[in-house]
């Protein structure tokens, strides 16, 4: 309309570096049994969203014609790029039992879903914690992934970072993987030994 003359400069903030906190399977368990309590279509949504990492947007953003041979395509990213991620069984469990009209998820009202979220959070005794919000499903996500052995570049892929710096917060929950450096370097110092 005219009114703005040029755009604002933004400085944008460092994201602080730090404990990522997710759910552990406990945790995960006696919260979405709160949720359900409240609304299964809640319950759904969240067991959608901790198991692809998905955004709460892209989530309530899915449309079915999204939703083919077992993957969800996410059209509209934080990253401005398309990805498409496999469904577990209990996620097409739940789009399953879904009745949305556009999309699985597409009737949750945010505020809603949000008031829903305060009280299961607090049935399920975490209710002091800050940190725990829906955005935590995501990371959820993410630790698993990485605890369970996947490839960090594969970590990106699925939850679709820009960049393998975002997702390099959570390579530190890969112990696992700097054990096979001990043989290399006691075989090296055996060789070394032995020459």
């Amino acid at each position: 309309m005219g009114d703005i003359r040029s755009v604002p400069a933004i400085r944008r903030q460092k994201e602080k570096a730090g404990r990522i906190r997710f759910l552990e399977h406990d945790e995960e368990e006696r919260l979405f049994s709160a949720l359900r309590a409240r609304s299964e279509l809640y319950y759904n949504f969240c067991l959608f969203l901790v198991d692809s990492g998905a955004r709460f947007s892209e989530g309530t953003g899915l449309r079915w014609n999204d939703i083919n041979n077992g993957r969800a395509t996410f059209w509209i990213t934080k990253s401005g790029r398309s990805r498409s991620v496999p469904l577990t069984a209990r996620v097409r469990d739940a789009i399953a039992r879904s009745k949305g009209r556009k999309g699985p998820f597409c009737d949750i009202d945010k505020h809603q879903f949000r008031t829903a979220w305060l009280a299961a959070k607090a049935e399920a005794g975490l209710g002091q914690e800050k940190e725990i919000v829906p955005h935590i499903l995501r990371h959820t996500c993410a630790s698993r992934l990485v605890r369970g052995g996947i490839d960090i570049r594969r970590v990106q892929m699925w939850l679709g970072h820009q960049t393998l710096q975002m997702t390099m917060r959570y390579a530190h929950l890969a112990e696992q993987d700097l054990d096979v450096c001990v043989p290399v370097l006691e075989r090296q110092y055996q060789e070394a030994r032995n020459a």
